[in-house]
């Protein structure tokens, strides 16, 4: 039998292999913690048994994402997105975000409002949060 040691392999992750880009303008500053979250709105199926035990399987085919971008309120990104014409409420934006592992893209993504403020003893962040209609992840 095979040990696990013989069969184990190291892996390297280098969060410096992390791109972003929101419309061509790549994350230049970041924050501590994630740069990102991409969270889907709706399961792919959904499965349901009625009383006598049949069950069904339903394909969803909504692609709903939320994508939250942190970066430092010193970036480029975020002083794009003070501009009127970036933060305005009909504006789509496209958003690319490849990983070692993936890629995430949305061409119809919204940014949902201005998002909280702050200053202080620390280096100022921002979450800047968008509403993707469609979303999609796959291998990078």
């Amino acid at each position: 039998m095979t040990s696990l040691t013989q069969t184990a392999q190291d892996h390297t992750w280098d969060i410096a292999d992390v791109i972003i880009e929101i419309d061509g303008v790549a994350l230049d500053l970041a924050t501590t913690g994630d740069l990102f979250t991409c969270s889907f709105d709706q399961d792919n199926i959904t499965i349901s048994v009625d009383v006598w035990g049949n069950g069904m399987r339903v394909i969803n085919h909504n692609a709903e994402a939320t994508i939250t971008v942190n970066s430092s309120r010193m970036s480029n990104m975020w002083r794009k997105f003070l501009k009127n014409e970036n933060n305005e409420r009909l504006a789509e934006h496209k958003i690319n975000i490849l990983t070692p592992m993936e890629r995430i893209t949305s061409s119809s993504a919204s940014f949902i409002k201005i998002p909280d403020l702050n200053a202080g003893n620390e280096a100022p962040t921002v979450a800047m949060q968008f509403k993707c209609i469609r979303a999609d992840a796959a291998a990078a």
